[in-house]
């Protein structure tokens, strides 16, 4: 496709004195705010998208790729989002306004996963649950399924776990059952819940 630029700015109060002053009342911008749905796009705005308008504890390139993707699955038509979902987006977003906080890298990551459709799902490869559970977020684990999965991904995840020292044996410890059953009820997710009575 087509754009007409892409702006890319570091910092961290949020500023964007290039917009029109009608596209800047509409997005209800200042320092801490932009009105926006799951932080990328707005319902009278199309065409026009954001990418990395959140402070963010943790390393941005994982989740900026994630989000990347979820924008491009977007405007080719992968992905539905509806005006209707957008002007819900943005009123959850005005709802929790009380100020810019900082959100978690793994946490907005699994957003964007799921958002593409490309979040990993440990119960379809149980050999890295563990890693996929409770190991380093990387960004191969969002290429496992889905959109753009890459051959191979599996062995990269296990390699990547191994590699940061926390997830040399894919058994699941009793603790790690445990953490994985509690979850399990609190999603009411039966794959979950397999995978920790598996033995």
């Amino acid at each position: 496709g087509e754009f007409d630029a892409i702006i890319m700015a570091t910092g961290c109060r949020l500023s964007l004195p290039f917009l029109d002053p009608e596209i800047r009342g509409i997005l209800d911008i200042d320092e801490r705010h932009i009105d926006l749905a799951d932080f990328t796009l707005h319902p009278d705005l199309d065409g026009l998208a954001f990418i990395g308008l959140y402070p963010l504890i943790g390393p941005y390139f994982p989740v900026l790729e994630l989000q990347a993707r979820y924008l491009a699955y977007v405007w080719s038509g992968l992905v539905a989002a509806t005006r209707e979902q957008l002007a819900q987006g943005v009123a959850v977003y005005r709802a929790g306004r009380g100020g810019r906080q900082s959100r978690l890298m793994h946490l907005m990551a699994i957003r964007f996963a799921r958002l593409a459709g490309v979040e990993p799902r440990p119960a379809q490869a149980p050999r890295l649950a563990r890693a996929l559970l409770f190991g380093p977020l990387t960004a191969t684990s969002f290429r496992l399924q889905g959109r753009d999965a890459l051959a191979g991904a599996a062995a990269v995840v296990a390699d990547e776990a191994a590699c940061f020292g926390a997830i040399a044996d894919p058994a699941l410890t009793p603790a790690e059952r445990d953490q994985l059953s509690r979850l399990a009820d609190a999603r009411d997710d039966a794959a979950l819940a397999g995978l920790a009575a598996e033995v």
